[in-house]
């Protein structure tokens, strides 16, 4: 199985800043590969990575899950002039905005811990993320065999450069459900109806998924595909709010 990362790339011009908000170039909403902000194969930066790995277990599935979410979600594209974006409006937004791949980053880490980390750059990412005591104190990354990579590791260049969340490495823990959420759904239909009867949700009806999307703060549901693919990723991440 390939490990895939997460993070937020390049504008859809091949440049740094300028391009309009939201992402360009995604090409897919359920498993996005091409986007300004998108998944890939992980690769070896030549300015060498730094692991930073969550204590926690749960935190680290939930980080991958919240990249995963943010890469599917067009809405959101890459732009240092409004790196911010992400941060106001958060990953599950509605609104077009933009971030960088530290912000994006920050954003993940303080969704799922309720801790923000603050306003790092890769240039000071690791001591920045050491220093909340989520993180286990940073190693460098050597290879698969010899420093494998897990789920919601978070990779950061050695030096100033780029930033990464492992979205699909190797499992750290099994999420047992929260209570109030129902259970990480780990199937792969993108369907939300099959995905909440996966889950054990039983009234899959559109009366109930209004309720789970006021519940989830997704206003205005109607049923729309974006709508149920957001609904889809939290069930991914084992953060979707029983209604």
């Amino acid at each position: 199985m390939a490990i895939m990362i997460g993070s937020a790339r390049i504008d859809e011009h091949g440049r740094l800043s300028g391009g309009a908000a939201g992402d360009q170039k995604q090409a897919s909403a359920v498993n996005d590969t091409t986007g300004e902000v998108s998944m890939q194969k992980m690769y070896t930066h030549s300015k060498g990575w730094y692991i930073l790995r969550p204590k926690n277990p749960d935190h680290a599935e939930l980080i991958a899950g919240k990249m995963v979410q943010a890469c599917n979600n067009a809405n959101i594209g890459y732009d240092q002039g409004n790196r911010l974006g992400v941060i106001t409006y958060g990953i599950g937004t509605t609104v077009k905005t933009e971030c960088d791949c530290s912000s994006l980053v920050r954003a993940c880490v303080k969704e799922v811990t309720g801790k923000d980390p603050g306003n790092f750059t890769t240039a000071n990412e690791a001591a920045m993320l050491e220093t909340t005591g989520l993180f286990e104190k940073r190693q460098a990354y050597v290879s698969q065999s010899k420093t494998p990579v897990y789920n919601g590791d978070v990779l950061v260049t050695k030096k100033k450069g780029h930033t990464v969340i492992v979205t699909s490495g190797n499992p750290r823990a099994v999420l047992k459900p929260v209570e109030g959420y129902y259970p990480k759904y780990t199937g792969t239909s993108s369907s939300i109806v099959s995905a909440l009867a996966a889950a054990g949700e039983k009234d899959t009806s559109i009366a109930h998924r209004k309720k789970i999307a006021v519940a989830n703060d997704i206003a205005g549901y109607t049923g729309t595909a974006l709508q149920n693919i957001s609904m889809v990723n939290l069930l991914k991440a084992g953060k979707l709010k029983r209604a």
